[in-house]
């Protein structure tokens, strides 16, 4: 697969085939992603798009192929070999996966403490510090039941990013949002972006916040990444169903596989 940068892609995925029972989600799932770039993975309802994020945080096995991240084989790690991963991929899930019995500051320190970030001290600093980026500074004490749908997914941003991580992965950041809400974490994504410096990875179904912040766009069809390039080469594409689903058609509306 030819590069479209400079460098060495930070996180590939070869030949990667995945089913549950019957239902094949990937015959040969092959994608590279670059530092620095903001990737936005596309398809169908039911294609299995968030598979590829749980795959990759060994979240999910893979039946075959390989998916390599910073230079380690992600899919021959068991959990103690995961958590160095985890701590550098961090992933912001669709429903924001809150622990509803804790503060929104002990939501935050929950990975700060599992990667020994440090004392209460420095982990009180840090969820300062990562409420002041999502919008929400004074927010600490408060419970996930006190929260509206687009405080929450700010929440789980906060904590996503507090370990730091090199890889932010979102999962529908935007689904179930009011306009407002949809615009205020697009523009998160953007400003993240720019001021952490991180590589990120969308599953999204927002073709306009898709073509607002992302430098390439890799289509999910037919069990494989059918089409990967810019946003230009997607609109100049001759692949029928890309060009569909850019005018607002999903495909064959299935359940979701998670």
């Amino acid at each position: 697969m030819a590069s479209p940068y400079d460098v060495d892609p930070i996180i590939s995925f070869r030949g990667v085939k995945k089913a549950f029972g019957s239902k094949v989600i990937y015959d040969d799932c092959t994608l590279d992603i670059y530092p620095g770039e903001t990737i936005t993975i596309i398809g169908g309802s039911g294609t299995g798009k968030s598979v590829t994020l749980k795959m990759l945080i060994g979240l999910l096995s893979t039946d075959a192929g390989s998916i390599t991240a910073f230079g380690t084989e992600v899919t021959k790690l068991g959990e103690a070999g995961l958590l160095p991963i985890r701590r550098r991929v961090a992933m912001l899930f669709q429903g924001a996966a809150l622990f509803d019995s804790l503060t929104v500051s002990q939501n935050i320190k929950y990975p700060l403490r599992e990667h020994h970030w440090g004392d209460e001290k420095k982990m009180d600093e840090r969820v300062d510090e990562v409420l002041e980026m999502v919008g929400l500074p004074g927010s600490q004490k408060l419970k996930p039941s006190e929260l509206s749908g687009g405080m929450r997914k700010r929440v789980g941003l906060a904590r996503a990013i507090a370990v730091e991580p090199d890889v932010i992965l979102y999962d529908e950041p935007t689904t179930g949002l009011d306009p407002i809400n949809v615009r205020r974490i697009n523009g998160l994504i953007l400003s993240l972006q720019a001021k952490l410096k991180v590589t990120s990875i969308v599953v999204t179904h927002d073709m306009d916040a898709c073509f607002t912040f992302t430098d390439r766009i890799a289509l999910l069809h037919e069990r494989r990444f059918s089409f990967v390039g810019t946003p230009e080469d997607a609109r100049a594409s001759p692949n029928r169903y890309l060009q569909e689903f850019i005018a607002g058609g999903k495909g064959t509306l299935e359940e979701d596989v998670e």
